[in-house]
């Protein structure tokens, strides 16, 4: 979500009052960065999040790396939102902020997260019990605060693998928010700074800026470094594949370790989520799309079928226990077969996408 800003009440006093808190169950499309943003935008007045938050299609490797030295990979690139000004400007812009810690923290919600006002924030899921990474990995997850007070904190939270709507203590939020492995994101906020004229200016954007959208995505989906888009699945399977028929894998398949690459958990939502993006698209009179939205959910669940592969290989038993290392072996040993058919499926949606555009 960008990087947070030490920022004071009065540097945001532009941000958007009003907000309809409670009338709303959030925004469930994408990750858990766009189900929080999301959730904010529904609650500032944007009837259609996902006209500003899914456009982006894209996947890259960050540093070229085994597996063993922690390959990791990216779907994101520049700031979650289109710009706030400017001709193709959305009027809405978002506000970093990190807490010098808990207590401050709490306090800030307290001042910021009340009726009229809301605020998403990163926690933790290993202390956070709804996440499917609940007590077994340190990973940050993005939920919204719609309200707080000296004694509870008022919890939405839209993702739909984790989704939860009620109200926590301080102690028990504390586990959730006060964890020293989320690194520069722990006691992280942001909320929303939204111009008079944002709402119909955003109403607008989609169908003044997707063709622009589709063509960056096609570039970057077809870019020929092989750091970038189908060339960089296909090397992310290449690295998998090394590193499963090598000697530190093959020695002890069954050991309990903490793998990389952890972020295929999220392409399936993200790329459902651009689906949907596609498919508001086609609605706005170009009915062609309707086809590409549906071609990229199918690739979503095969994406989904790749993390769970993944997954199953990180929830191994005792070493001792020859069945669940014969079960690790042969999890992950299917991900990068599957990768290369991902990579070859998304490889005809970006074709096809880029000569419907151009013909558009």
């Amino acid at each position: 979500m960008g990087g947070p800003a030490e920022l004071t009440p009065a540097a945001f006093a532009g941000v958007l009052t009003g907000m309809q808190i409670g009338a709303d169950d959030g925004f469930a499309h994408g990750d858990c960065r766009d189900t929080a943003l999301g959730t904010l935008l529904r609650l500032a007045g944007v009837t259609n999040p996902e006209d500003l938050l899914l456009g982006e299609w894209t996947f890259e490797i960050t540093e070229d790396r085994s597996v063993a030295d922690g390959l990791s990979v990216a779907y994101r690139s520049g700031e979650p939102l289109p710009t706030a000004a400017g001709p193709a400007g959305t009027g809405i812009e978002l506000l970093h902020r990190r807490a010098g810690g808990l207590p401050e923290l709490v306090r800030w919600l307290a001042a910021r997260a009340r009726p009229g006002r809301a605020v998403a924030v990163t926690i933790d899921q290993y202390g956070y019990e709804p996440a499917p990474f609940h007590r077994t990995a340190h990973v940050p997850h993005d939920l919204v605060v719609t309200a707080a007070t000296d004694t509870s904190v008022d919890v939405l939270d839209s993702f739909p693998a984790s989704r939860f709507a009620g109200r926590v203590g301080h102690t028990r939020f504390a586990r959730w928010a006060d964890s020293p492995e989320l690194g520069a994101a722990r006691w992280r906020t942001v909320e929303l700074a939204v111009r008079p004229d944002a709402l119909t200016r955003s109403a607008g954007w989609l169908a003044a800026n997707w063709q622009d959208h589709i063509r960056r995505n096609v570039a970057a989906m077809s870019d020929p470094t092989g750091r970038r888009g189908v060339a960089a699945i296909e090397l992310v399977a290449d690295r998998l594949a090394e590193w499963l028929a090598g000697p530190d894998f093959v020695a002890d398949p069954g050991r309990r370790r903490e793998l990389p690459v952890s972020s295929f958990t999220d392409l399936g939502a993200v790329r459902r989520g651009h689906a949907l993006w596609l498919s508001r698209v086609a609605g706005l009179g170009h009915p062609e799309l309707a086809g590409y939205a549906d071609q990229v959910r199918a690739v979503s669940r095969q994406w989904d079928i790749a993390a769970s592969l993944w997954l199953a290989g990180n929830r191994s038993g005792p070493a001792t226990d020859q069945a669940a290392a014969d079960l690790v072996s042969r999890s992950l040993r299917q991900v990068p077969k599957l990768l290369h058919l991902i990579a070859a499926a998304e490889r005809r949606i970006v074709e096809q996408l880029d000569a419907a555009t151009r013909t558009a």
